[in-house]
């Protein structure tokens, strides 16, 4: 579904009128129309699911900060300075 809406969406045509609908729901009647034309059969409530979800998985996308937490990266501000020889006993070093 999402890779024939994709499709519909390089028509110059529609998407203007899509960025006129005073809203999303009437933009989706829009889509749902247009994908009546070309012979898809989507329905309205099908296709705000799919946007929903797409929404949704965007919206939980980890920053780019957060990515580097979860991996055990850190930043470059806040990483600590960090000796990798065993045992150094600088007082800077995580293992010691």
């Amino acid at each position: 579904m999402l890779h024939q809406i994709k499709e519909l969406l390089q028509n110059t045509q529609l998407q203007q009128q899509i960025k006129a609908a005073a809203n999303q729901a009437e933009a989706i009647k829009v889509l749902a129309i247009a994908s009546t034309e070309k012979g898809y059969n989507f329905t309205v409530e099908a296709i705000s699911q799919m946007l929903a979800e797409l929404t949704f998985v965007d919206s939980n996308e980890l920053s780019e900060e957060e990515l580097l937490s979860v991996s055990g990266g850190a930043m470059a501000d806040s990483a600590p300075k960090l000796c990798h020889t065993v045992g150094c006993g600088g007082g800077h070093c995580s293992v010691q």
